[in-house]
């Protein structure tokens, strides 16, 4: 299955979201990076997890936390 990037989000805290489309329009995969705050101290650091989405049911997500492990699942179709 081919993916394509469709586009990127960047928040002013530095965290994103990138966009990915499968190739027949059935699945879509963000990467959200996200700002976690440091317990007990300030500053913050970043994870970054990968949402699989079934673009036929939105409410249909799963998170992995690589996208090698999203792109897998898409091809198992989502299970």
């Amino acid at each position: 299955m081919k993916w394509i990037k469709t586009g990127r989000s960047v928040m002013g805290n530095g965290e994103s979201t990138v966009y990915y489309e499968s190739n027949d329009g059935r699945y879509l995969i963000e990467s959200r990076k996200r700002a976690i705050p440091h317990a007990n101290r300030n500053g913050f650091w970043f994870h970054t997890s990968y949402w699989l989405i079934n673009a036929d049911n939105l409410c249909e997500q799963k998170e992995y936390y690589s996208l090698k492990d999203a792109k897998a699942a898409a091809e198992r179709g989502m299970k």
